[in-house]
């Protein structure tokens, strides 16, 4: 069986030691006898133009379309109860194209109860926001939940379950 080549989705390429971090994503591919797809460097870097906004989409659709794998950290971005916006359109660009989606997440708990502002509970028990807006039952988005499998901790523990799941838990 050919190794399974992974896709990693998430806010973790916009950090200061991103290189570094990715140099290690790639060890525990290795570990895990997964192939890490690279980007190169010029989807790490923010873009000025809208030329190169549309040459680092089509790189990542590109890689995407490539991989068999998508894992993603689904982590509350900047203190809100939502992933990083790219990971929901990577996530269903992979879904639309039969691949396995993965999201990890330090924190089960369902987006109201990690909710950093003002919740209030309705009469009918939904929980809503200031604005009133109800939160998803689970720890993320309906449709990133539902279309992926949900994993609590960090990435070597997607990159575990995704192994078992593609070599079929055989070592």
């Amino acid at each position: 069986m050919n190794k399974g080549k992974v896709y990693l989705s998430g806010p973790d390429r916009l950090l200061k030691d991103r290189v570094e971090r990715f140099v290690g994503y790639e060890k525990l591919c290795e570990k895990y006898d997964l192939i890490l797809l690279k980007y190169p460097e010029e989807l790490f870097k923010f873009s000025d133009t809208l030329e190169n906004n549309r040459k680092i989409a089509e790189e990542r659709i590109r890689l995407i379309k490539e991989c068999d794998i998508v894992i993603a950290n689904a982590m509350d971005f900047r203190s809100y109860v939502e992933p990083y916006s790219e990971v929901g359109l990577e996530l269903g660009i992979a879904f639309s194209l039969g691949k396995k989606l993965y999201c990890y997440v330090p924190d089960l708990r369902t987006c109201a109860e990690r909710y950093p502002g003002t919740t209030h509970v309705k009469e009918n028990g939904k929980t809503v926001d200031e604005n009133g807006i109800g939160f998803e039952p689970g720890p993320l988005n309906v449709m990133l939940e539902q279309s992926s499998k949900l994993i609590k901790g960090d990435l070597e523990d997607a990159l575990k379950v995704a192994h078992d799941d593609y070599y079929g838990g055989e070592d």
